[in-house]
C-alpha cells in the first residue's frame, strides 16, 4: 500500500470512528513550518524545512478513553539525482506518515481503584523542565537538537492503582526502541583514534538490538507518588535495556600496505537498573524542583579490538552505580519577567562515574502588547573538567520572540548559537550557528 492510500485509509477510519463512536468524539490538530539556516562559514545554508500536520482523535465514554494522534510530515529537502528521480514526488517533496500515538484507557479495571492504559503511549515521569533523569521508559528522539528532552511514545501496558492518598503505577514496554540520533546536519564527521603512523580508511558500524525474547527486549517500571508536606515526590525504578549503544568490538583491517586502516566497530545495548527519585513544589512564590537517578549497569560492557597486532580489550562502561540528578527553579516577578534555572549532572547520552558532565541553563522570559508577543533568551553552559574550565567547557543558547496574532496561531523567530572546545558535546558544533523561522495554527 503506498503512502497515499495508507493516509487515506488512516482518514477514513477516523471520521468513521468520530462519526459512529457511541462516545463523545472530539477532533483536533495543529499545523506547524518549521525552517532553519546557517547564515555563514562552511556549513552555510538551509539545515531544516518542515511542514507538520498533527490529527488528533479522543472518543469519550463514561469508562474508556480512546485517543490517536498521527502526524504528517513533510520533511526535508528534494533528493534528486537523475531525470528519473524528477518523476519520483516522493523524492521531490518528501514526506511521510507517523502514528505518534494510540492507545485506550480503562477506567476501573477490575477494580474501582485501577486504571489500565493500553498501546503506544508516552510515559513521562519526574518533575524538571525537560531534562528529566528519572523519565527512562521511552527512547530519546534527538531528531531535533533544538528539542531538548524529547522522546518517543512507545507501545506499552500502564497501570495506576490508587490504595489511598498515594499513586503506584507499574509500566510494561514489551519490545525494545533505540534511541533516535540527531540528524544528518548535526552529525560529526567519521573519526577513529589511530596511532600517528596509521591512517584511516573507511569507518562503518553494526547496531545489534536486544533479539525477541522478552527477557531480552522488554523494560519494565514501578513508580509510587504521593504528596508530602505540600511537595510532589516520587519513587521510582525502571529495568531494561539502555536505549544508546555502547561498542562492543572493533576490527581493524589494513587497506593497503601505507598503513590505511578500515575500521568496523560493533555497537549493542546493555542492561541496566535504575532507581530514581524526584519531588516538585514552592517555596513561598518560588516553585522548585529536583530529580536524582542511580544507574546500575547490569554488568561490565568490553570493547573487544581485534586488528593485525592481536586482540585487546578495553572497558567500556564498568557495573558501578552511577549518579545523574538535576536541580531547578521558577519565579515570576511582579514586573512580569520570569525566571527558570536549572543544573543538570549528567546528560542523556553521558555514562559511567567518570563520563558525566555538568550544565548550567537559564532561561528569561516576559511579555508585552497583553501576551501578544513574548521575548525568551535561553542560555547554557556545559563543564566537562571543572578543573580546565577555559578549554573544557561550551556555552549555547539565544534568543526568540513569539507572536500570537489569534488565540490560534503563533510565529517565532529565534537563534541559536554555540561556542566551546571541540573535545565537549555541544562544543564541538561550534561551527552550527542556526536563525530559524516557526509558525502553528491549532484546531
Amino acid at each position: 500500500m503506498t503512502q497515499g492510500r495508507t493516509l487515506a485509509a488512516v482518514l477514513v477510519v477516523s471520521v468513521l470512528l468520530a462519526g459512529s463512536a457511541q462516545g463523545t468524539p472530539e477532533l483536533g490538530g495543529m499545523l506547524t513550518t518549521d525552517n532553519r539556516w546557517r547564515p555563514g562559514g562552511d556549513n552555510d545554508g538551509y539545515t531544516w524545512n518542515e511542514v507538520q500536520l498533527d490529527l488528533k482523535l479522543d472518543v469519550r465514554h463514561a469508562d474508556a478513553v480512546f485517543h490517536s494522534e498521527s502526524r504528517l510530515r513533510y520533511s526535508g529537502f528534494p533528493d534528486v539525482h537523475s531525470s528519473v528521480d524528477l518523476q519520483n514526488s516522493d523524492r521531490i517533496q518528501p514526506w511521510r506518515l507517523e502514528m505518534h500515538e494510540a492507545y485506550v484507557d480503562l477506567y476501573g479495571f477490575l477494580m474501582d481503584n485501577m486504571d489500565v492504559r493500553i498501546g503506544k503511549q508516552r510515559v513521562a515521569w519526574g518533575t524538571a523542565d525537560k531534562l528529566n533523569v528519572v523519565d527512562n521508559l521511552n527512547p530519546d528522539d534527538f531528531e531535533d537538537i533544538l528539542d531538548l528532552g524529547r522522546k518517543t511514545p512507545t507501545m506499552a501496558v500502564r497501570v495506576d492503582y490508587y490504595p489511598g492518598d498515594f499513586i503506584v503505577t507499574g509500566v510494561v514496554v514489551p519490545v525494545f526502541t533505540p534511541a533516535r540520533f540527531p540528524s544528518p546536519s548535526w552529525q560529526t564527521p567519521a573519526s577513529f583514534p589511530l596511532p600517528a603512523e596509521l591512517s584511516l580508511g573507511t569507518l562503518t558500524d553494526e547496531v545489534t538490538v536486544p533479539d525477541g525474547r522478552p527477557q531480552d527486549t522488554a523494560s519494565i517500571g514501578l513508580r509510587v507518588k504521593k504528596e508530602l508536606l505540600g511537595y510532589d515526590c516520587s519513587v521510582s525504578y525502571v529495568y531494561g535495556p539502555d536505549d544508546w549503544p555502547l561498542p562492543s568490538a572493533v576490527d581493524m583491517t589494513p587497506a593497503d600496505t601505507l598503513g590505511t586502516m578500515d575500521i568496523h566497530t560493533t555497537m549493542d545495548y546493555p542492561r541496566q537498573q535504575i532507581i530514581g527519585m524526584d519531588i516538585a513544589g514552592a517555596i513561598e512564590d518560588v516553585g522548585i524542583w529536583a530529580e536524582c537517578a542511580v544507574f546500575v549497569p547490569e554488568e561490565e560492557t568490553y570493547t573487544v579490538m581485534t586488528s593485525p597486532d592481536g586482540v585487546l580489550t578495553q572497558l567500556a562502561l564498568g557495573d558501578d552505580p552511577y549518579v545523574k540528578y538535576v536541580v531547578g527553579g521558577d519565579y515570576t516577578f511582579r514586573n512580569g519577567l520570569y525566571v527558570n534555572g536549572q543544573y543538570l549532572h549528567g546528560f542523556f547520552t553521558d555514562r559511567g562515574t567518570d563520563g558525566l558532565e555538568d550544565y548550567f541553563l537559564i532561561a528569561l522570559e516576559r511579555d508585552f502588547l497583553r501576551g501578544e508577543l513574548t521575548v525568551r533568551l535561553a542560555l547554557a553552559a556545559e563543564i566537562a573538567d571543572f578543573e580546565d574550565v577555559a578549554n573544557r567547557s561550551a556555552i549555547f543558547g539565544g534568543p526568540e520572540l513569539t507572536y500570537r496574532p489569534t488565540d490560534n496561531a503563533e510565529i517565532v523567530a529565534g537563534a541559536l548559537l554555540l561556542e566551546g572546545d571541540s573535545s565537549t558535546q555541544f562544543g564541538q558544533f561550534s561551527d552550527n550557528d542556526e536563525v530559524y523561522v516557526k509558525a502553528g495554527y491549532s484546531f
